[in-house]
């Protein structure tokens, strides 16, 4: 009886010996297949229906601006050596305009209603910029670091003048406005 409890003893300890070190055996393998490749994540909020909006109606104002080649005989010569600073670079990845709203979002914590008023105000500002000389120096980068540093809409307002659209509300009506159309055959009241 001595012996079969011994040989039991014996028995469990070299079980749990084996358990105890099988898990650190099996750490020490390397993956044949390596890491794998990370991958790029996308932002939960591009798929949201008011970055979708914001992002169509102000989609002018992320849009890199057009400069016009001058036209040879018309007083211009075309500079016969690149430009400093402009030679070997890379263009720049198109922005797309619901990565833009989204980041904002989610990294500047602007609400919808802010961002709103900022895109109009800039908008505003190019369309003053074109027919008036004015307020050509207004970028989005420039009034949300202005907004973040504590201006207030209403200092900004004062600065840069009100904008005509306060609101996603008013974004989406006049989205709406500009989608319906008359055909000319509705009698409207007169029915």
């Amino acid at each position: 009886m001595k012996n079969k409890v011994r040989w039991m003893s014996l028995l469990i300890a070299a079980l749990m010996l084996v358990t105890a070190v099988t898990p650190v055996f099996a750490d020490t393998d390397t993956d044949p297949a390596g890491e794998p490749a990370p991958v790029e994540e996308t932002s939960s909020f591009w798929n949201h229906p008011i970055v979708k909006l914001l992002a169509s109606f102000f989609s002018g104002l992320f849009e890199p601006p057009v400069v016009e080649e001058p036209v040879e005989g018309e007083g211009v010569e075309p500079p016969e050596e690149p430009v400093e600073g402009t030679e070997g670079e890379e263009p720049l990845p198109p922005v797309v305009p619901e990565e833009v709203v989204a980041a904002l979002h989610e990294e500047q914590k602007l609400g919808f209603g802010e961002m709103t008023k900022l895109f109009q105000i800039v908008a505003e500002a190019r369309v003053a910029c074109v027919l008036e000389g004015v307020d050509c120096e207004v970028t989005l980068e420039g009034l949300v670091a202005e907004y973040k540093d504590g201006a207030g809409m209403g200092a900004l307002f004062k600065k840069y003048g009100k904008p005509s659209l306060l609101g996603v509300g008013q974004v989406r009506k006049e989205l709406n406005s500009k989608e319906k159309t008359n055909n000319g055959k509705a009698n409207g009241k007169n029915k």
